[in-house]
């Protein structure tokens, strides 16, 4: 055997005892001569498989205390700290390689002495300490240098660059980088050529090249993809998504940043996951996901600690003030915005210091204090205007630009912020650009020039519209747009001002339910070339399968068992979002061109034909305003109500329906006295959101898009003092127009498969009679009750049949909305499970209680057992809006049924089932919590 072989054998060794038989049987060739080729090993695994440094320690362990040599143990100790560095165990790898340096001196080894001295610089600079890291930096490039040693100092040179870009000092980074990269390319070391091309690209990203950054990110990307270089390729990839993430480009981001932590992960490297975490997180704060974000740089603050990583800990600290301070706790965010200063201070990074005085000047606008807003802003500029991230400055400019204009100096900030424009637009911050555009429409909007306003808010409009177009997952897609509303808003209300209704409506459509518009229209689609489930699917599906085995728990436990069985169900659940926004983040889905934009007004009013008419409410400034469009027109109706006097009138509403519904003998004994009382609660929200308008749409059906509260308004109840409104007409709900226009695009309602599943319990006993009498009405339906009533059977038969009714107790979720359910057999389906499925159903029925009630997210966008079904495929949808009276619905179930089997559309069923029980004199509690979703 010879030395080559016995070094891979120490290295595949499971045990000491394996490691010591294979010396001993060995020992000629158990010298210095072995510990070189192991060291050796272990190097060139560095960048493809870091785990092999763990075990070439372990073997040098074994070779030293067999053969202790004193170059051996220097081979050992430097092969130690390498093996730390990989686990992130950052002082134990500066002690090691500092010993090793040491003892490679004292046998007069000068050359060799600096080859640990490598590594130890990047330990060092990670721990923070770096006057220390450049003065190991200086005395290892010294004896390269001295020994001719190109490739030696070239690796220096790499590092140093990478200890002066933590100082935010880019161009002596690039000089480094720069000098680096002509000693690989002039050895042929392609693995260092990469890695060198990749901390370059990092440096021209942090001045704004991008241009440059882009270029030898894709040199150095495909050189380790060539090279096979693991490591170095999650690397660059983190790199590449925050050069994303500084051009405002955040699916690109969350991509690169997302494939980086997963390679990291399968590598078992922690500190190098930690980092990844906390770029993914910094990328969730832009995108509007704030808990997200928050709950991130709790867990990985700790870590980051624990690892000693202080550059990396101060970052994330000041960016969990940021998420802090989105999620309106400011105590929190100084307090976190005042540890990273103190960190940062410590590592004499001053212009980062900076960085810290712009995140307390956004929460000094964010609070209103605009004079020490100036104050830091101004302050800000003087000390960044020296630096060469041009972000910040820019940042900076707006913040002053922003408090000058709340001083009412207009004519300034508009100077500023024109300028800061044009720079923005060069150096492609789009972040900035959208700001700027947005503080230049409102300054312009205020003084009165409404043209030049428009201007700006229709280029905002534009911006985020091509921002929010490459994410493939709906949650980042529907974040993103949460927090960029306000250009579409003032648009609208600019067009309103100048006569143009039309248009007022058009862009308000533009930012309504979109994500959910491009649900219905098929416009993300997976990729076909991703045919197999990734690691992360599969391991989604069985954390499902296990959040499913607590769910069923759940419906037999009480008491303490029951807390904990919940407790599990919770942490599962959210592991389960995490893991699904991780997917989310590399999917592979692609965007058709086609249907991603609203529906023009024009079609809309072909599609309304001469008996529909739309009711489309907005809110603009806590009051609701209204536009009604027929086939031959379109109006507005200003500042109907206010958003408070609306909700007042309908918590009195829901006191009177609790009344009834708790109310128990009390009912019985003064039944019409309680039907006069909500009736005049009714005839209240009549007055004023109904009232108005009825001279514009005369006898027409309804399709009603409520806005905010407004969703939780059963308006086909509304009563005018002597009927109810959906006695006069058929009523439909939408959550906007385009999705209506959209669900009414499909083929006419003519059912000729149905599917009943029902299952009872403490909330609706009588589920199984009311399956009976549907399955009269539906002979040849599939039914499945009791026991047979399972989430398998839902999964198994859902996407089978025209007509699904659930008959089974809903669940709201206000705190986690996608994870509202149905409760089953063996647990609950979920808005996740639901959305999963592809459903041809033209009608699904949820006939158990609060099934229609949903979180309503900025831009009119639905979060529950609604959004789910549709998302699916659902043509439409019957749904409650309270708990259900259990008798009631049953009946109400069997007149509606009744009617669709007859050929009757769903909308006129339901108005005939809801129309005899007011015939009865029935209190509205009764027929008025279901709502027809659809056309």
């Amino acid at each position: 055997m010879n030395r080559q072989e016995l070094a891979e054998n120490l290295l595949l060794a499971e045990s000491r005892k394996e490691r010591r038989t294979q010396l001993e049987m060995h020992r000629e060739i158990a010298d210095v001569k072995l510990a070189v080729i192991i060291k050796d090993l272990c190097q060139s695994a560095m960048t493809a498989d870091p785990s092999r440094a763990s075990k070439a320690a372990l073997a040098l362990g074994s070779l030293f205390k067999f053969n202790p040599e004193r170059e051996i143990e220097a081979i050992s100790l430097w092969v130690s700290g390498l093996a730390d560095l990989t686990k992130g165990r950052l002082q134990s790898a500066v002690s090691h390689l500092q010993g090793s340096a040491g003892l490679f001196l004292l046998l007069g080894r000068e050359h060799e002495s600096a080859q640990p001295r490598i590594a130890a610089l990047i330990a060092v600079a990670m721990l923070g300490e770096y006057d220390e890291a450049l003065a190991i930096g200086a005395e290892g490039l010294r004896i390269f240098k001295k020994y001719g040693d190109e490739l030696g100092a070239g690796k220096i040179e790499m590092n140093l660059s990478n200890v002066v870009a933590r100082r935010e000092l880019h161009s002596e980074a690039i000089q480094y980088c720069l000098s680096a990269q002509k000693r690989f390319a002039k050895l042929g070391e392609e693995k260092w050529l990469a890695m060198s091309q990749n901390d370059l690209a990092r440096s021209y990203a942090q001045i704004n090249d991008f241009r440059k950054a882009e270029k030898f990110y894709e040199k150095a990307l495909a050189s380790a993809q060539k090279a096979k270089l693991i490591v170095t390729q999650a690397e660059i990839e983190a790199s590449m998504g925050n050069l994303a993430l500084f051009r405002g480009r955040y699916a690109e981001a969350l991509q690169f940043t997302e494939r980086s932590r997963q390679k990291y992960q399968g590598l078992n490297m922690p500190h190098e996951t930690a980092v990844a975490e906390l770029e993914i997180a910094d990328i969730y704060s832009g995108i509007n996901l704030a808990e997200e974000a928050f709950e991130i740089y709790q867990n990985v603050i700790p870590s980051l600690k624990k690892l000693k990583m202080r550059r990396e800990e101060a970052l994330a600290r000041a960016n969990f003030g940021r998420s802090a301070a989105l999620l309106k706790n400011p105590k929190l965010a100084r307090r976190e915005f005042a540890k990273a200063d103190r960190l940062f201070a410590a590592q004499k990074n001053r212009t980062a210091r900076w960085t810290i005085r712009l995140d307390l000047a956004f929460l000094e606008l964010s609070e209103g204090n605009f004079v020490r807003l100036l104050e830091l802003a101004e302050d800000a500029l003087k000390t960044l205007g020296e630096t060469e991230n041009f972000r910040h400055q820019l940042m900076a400019e707006w913040l002053k630009a922003e408090a000058i204009s709340r001083f009412g100096f207009a004519a300034k900030a508009t100077g500023i912020l024109r300028e800061l424009l044009r720079k923005a637009v060069k150096t492609e911050q789009l972040n900035i650009v959208e700001a700027s555009l947005n503080s230049l429409g409102r300054i312009t909007m205020q003084s009165g020039d409404l043209q030049e306003a428009s201007a700006y808010f229709k280029r905002a409009v534009k911006l985020v519209e091509s921002s929010r177009a490459p994410f493939a997952s709906e949650q980042f897609s529907r974040a993103f747009m949460a927090e960029r509303l306000e250009p579409f808003e003032n648009l609208a209300r600019i067009h309103l001002s100048r006569g143009r209704i039309r248009d007022a409506f058009e862009v308000t459509e533009t930012a309504r339910s979109r994500t959910l518009l491009e649900c219905l229209s098929g416009t993300v689609s997976k990729n076909p070339a991703a045919k197999a489930l990734t690691d992360l699917e599969l391991k989604a599906n069985d954390l499902r399968e296990e959040l499913n085995w607590f769910y069923s728990r759940q419906t037999k436990a009480a008491g303490v068992e029951l807390q904990q069985f919940q407790k599990e169900g919770y942490r599962i659940e959210k592991e389960l979002a995490a893991l699904s926004r991780r997917i989310g983040s590399t999917d592979a889905s692609v965007k058709s061109a086609v249907g991603t934009h609203c529906v023009s007004l024009p079609q809309i009013q072909q599609r309304l034909g001469t008996e529909k008419a739309i009711i489309e409410y907005v809110k603009f400034e806590g009051m609701f305003s209204a536009f009604v469009v027929t086939n031959r027109k379109i109006q507005f109706f200003e500042n109907l109500a206010s958003a408070a006097d609306i909700d007042g009138m309908m918590e009195s509403l829901q006191f009177q329906f609790n009344s009834v519904r708790y109310g128990g003998r009390f009912t019985v004994k003064f039944g019409s006295q309680l039907k006069s009382r909500t009736d005049a609660q009714l005839e209240k929200l009549y007055e004023k959101l109904v009232k108005p308008l009825e001279q514009h749409f005369r006898q027409h059906d309804l399709i009603i898009v409520p806005a905010a509260s407004l969703h939780y308004v059963p308006f086909h109840a509304l009563y005018d003092g002597l009927n109810y409104l959906i006695e006069s007409r058929e009523i439909i709900y939408s959550p906007s127009a385009s999705v209506w226009h959209r669900l009414a695009e499909r083929t006419k309602f003519k059912p000729k498969s149905v599917l009943l599943i029902g299952y009872a319990d403490e909330n609706i006993p009588l589920v199984d009679h009311e399956i009976a009498e549907l399955k009269s009405i539906f002979p040849k339906s599939k039914s499945m009750t009791g026991a047979d009533a399972t989430f398998t059977a839902f999964l198994d038969n859902a996407s089978k049949f025209d007509i699904l009714h659930l008959a089974c107790h809903g669940q709201f979720r206000p705190e986690n909305p996608m994870f509202s359910s149905l409760h089953l057999a063996d647990g609950w389906v979920t808005v996740q499970d639901m959305q999963a499925q592809r459903l041809c159903a033209e009608i699904v029925t949820l006939s158990a209680c609060e099934t229609g009630m949903n979180s309503i997210f900025a831009g009119e966008e639905l979060l529950g057992l609604a959004r789910g079904f549709l998302s699916a495929g659902a043509g439409s949808m019957l749904l409650s809006l309270w708990k259900v009276n259990d008798e009631a619905a049953v009946s109400l179930m069997k007149s509606f049924y009744e009617n669709l089997h007859r050929g009757g559309s769903p909308a006129a069923s339901l108005r005939i089932a809801q129309t005899e029980f007011i015939r009865r004199l029935a209190h509205p509690y009764l027929w008025a919590p279901f709502v027809f979703i659809g056309s």
